[in-house]
């Protein structure tokens, strides 16, 4: 089953039935855009950090409030965001039962080198993952261990921008979807962008509810997972 819905997610969950999910896999705005005179960063397909309107002004918190009524117990969440905004996300995904278990670190191989002669290079991204239980006790959640040790530091790339501005690597998504749910499980993603994590789900045979506002975006994605098809 895959469920695109093109609107507010603020809205739009409260249409999802009551504790029906398994894994929310999502990547929100940051709030980390701003204006810059980077004209060439050695590809075409590379921007910027002034990512579009969208990624400024965002509430950081207010849908993690919404998880609960529609998270099965013990399900797992993976939430990624600058570390800028980590501590915020991570308290209100305590105050909502999602107790935060570890820091993933996106390491990418071929980061922009913004102010490469005066800075570090910004070549990581970060993801927090939680496990929701009512009782703020899990115990018993999804973890499908695929290598000998799953470690919070995963190697990517960063993507083109000619989908979507911060889309994500689609070996990252597939890895944590296989690793955080089981076949026919549903899996949400509230901010979808692109359609990577619906992607990822219907080549892994997953039930994918996918959200996203902006109508640009949410054709992308529907034409991305209409073309995807269930991997042998």
């Amino acid at each position: 089953m895959i469920d695109l819905r093109q609107g507010d997610c603020l809205e739009l969950m409260k249409d999802i039935p009551d504790g029906s999910i398994d894994l929310i896999v999502t990547d929100p705005p940051y709030n980390v855009s701003r204006p810059n005179n980077f004209k060439t960063l050695g590809s075409a397909s590379r921007i910027g950090m002034d990512f579009g309107e969208w990624d400024k002004g965002f509430d950081l918190t207010n849908y993690i409030d919404l998880f609960p009524r529609i998270l099965k117990e013990n399900s797992n969440v993976v939430i990624f965001n600058a570390w800028e905004n980590l501590r915020e996300i991570k308290d209100a995904c305590g105050k909502n039962n999602i107790s935060i278990k570890r820091c993933l670190v996106l390491n990418k191989s071929n980061p922009a080198p913004f102010n490469k002669d005066r800075m570090f290079v910004n070549d990581v991204e970060f993801a927090l993952w939680g496990v929701y239980n009512s009782k703020n006790k899990p115990t018993k959640w999804t973890f499908n261990r695929l290598n000998k040790l799953e470690k919070c530091c995963m190697n990517t790339t960063v993507q083109s921008s000619k989908l979507h501005p911060t889309m994500k690597d689609i070996k990252i998504i597939k890895h944590l979807v296989e690793l955080l749910s089981n076949e026919n499980d549903t899996v949400l993603d509230p901010f979808m962008g692109s359609g990577t994590t619906g992607v990822a789900c219907k080549k892994l045979n997953r039930n994918f509810i996918g959200i996203e506002l902006d109508e640009k975006y949410f054709e992308i994605a529907k034409e991305r997972i209409e073309k995807t098809s269930l991997e042998g």
